[in-house]
């Protein structure tokens, strides 16, 4: 009976291995771990936001971003300034019945020559470029011009967050289904090789709380779309047909629905609480004779399917654009 009893133990060793590890692999801990910007020039800064929450029981713990951060708390936000492409690994340590557990994300910040345009009023000066290179304008309202209010405003407030940012809004009282109305800020940027072939990237910090109706008691939501556009020539409104906006092509979606949920609590009062979130998009694009082109940020309104009132309130942030010959 020795080696079937052996056999026996050994089986059920196994077994509570088995199980331990079972019981170990619901025990990592959860974590978030984002950038408000993955895409830079040299000398911009982005921040680095982190959440850990660690198994009930658990012990030990420690929390360790690389790159200069260090030990960090469970939770926190943290600016940084890599001078080149940088990938942040987070590092999680803790013990579990006397098991230790580690866990690791990364985070890749990509650091490349361009041009960057801040809207906050904190950016340095000699890093990024300031607003008054941009432009402001409202299209697609057709014969609708007088039922709607328009908001433009190139150093507005951002509600909650305290700094400036391009103020892009709209409200209708009258809508209708096909409604659909396009806002956008347009700057001309000369600093590239003449006919040469390039990939763009732009990247678009911005903040939304879209607006609401407090009497639709199913707060249905019109959407926003936020577009980036590369061309050759400035876009301009057709003032024969306002539905028409010339010079608008090379689109990139670079938010195709942006709706109350993604900003707020989803609570149906007349506004939401500003949070701020950024996109990008990649475009090519063949420079002229003279190596310019004009970058362009929508923002296309629509309202819902059963239209209440359609009303937007977008801040832009900042954009930035690299460059890469092709």
């Amino acid at each position: 009976m020795k080696y079937p009893m052996m056999g026996l133990s050994r089986l059920v060793g196994l077994v509570v291995c088995l199980a331990v590890l079972a019981s170990l692999s619901g025990c990592k801990p959860t974590i978030s771990f984002t950038a408000l910007k993955t895409i830079l020039t040299p000398g911009q800064e982005t921040e680095l936001e982190w959440e850990v929450e660690f198994a009930k029981g658990s012990g030990d713990n420690v929390v360790e971003i690389s790159s200069g951060v260090g030990v960090v708390e469970l939770e926190g936000v943290v600016t940084v300034a890599p001078t080149e492409t940088t990938t942040y690994k987070m590092s999680t340590r803790s013990f579990v019945f006397g098991f230790p557990m580690f866990v690791k994300e990364e985070l890749t910040i990509e650091v490349e020559e361009g041009v960057c345009w801040d809207f906050t009023g904190l950016a340095d000066p000699d890093v990024c470029k300031s607003v008054t290179e941009w432009d402001l304008y409202a299209a697609n309202y057709a014969d609708d011009e007088d039922k709607y209010v328009f908001k433009m405003d190139k150093e507005a407030t951002v509600p909650g967050l305290g700094d400036t940012a391009i103020l892009l809004g709209a409200e209708n009282d009258d809508p209708k289904e096909s409604d659909s109305l396009l806002m956008f800020g347009t700057t001309r940027w000369p600093g590239l090789e003449d006919d040469t072939d390039y990939e763009v990237t732009l990247s678009v910090v911005y903040a939304t709380a879209a607006r609401r109706d407090d009497s639709d008691p199913e707060c249905k939501m019109p959407t926003i779309k936020l577009s980036a556009f590369i061309g050759l020539d400035e876009p301009e409104i057709n003032n024969d047909d306002l539905n028409t906006v010339t010079n608008l092509n090379k689109e990139e979606i670079l938010s195709p629905n942006i709706t109350i949920a993604d900003a707020t609590d989803d609570t149906c009062d007349d506004e939401g609480v500003f949070e701020e979130s950024s996109a990008s998009a990649k475009i090519e694009v063949a420079t002229d004779s003279d190596g310019e082109f004009w970058i362009t940020v929508g923002l296309t309104l629509s309202a819902p399917t059963d239209p209440t009132t359609p009303n937007m309130t977008v801040y832009l942030r900042s954009v930035t654009a690299i460059f890469q010959e092709l």
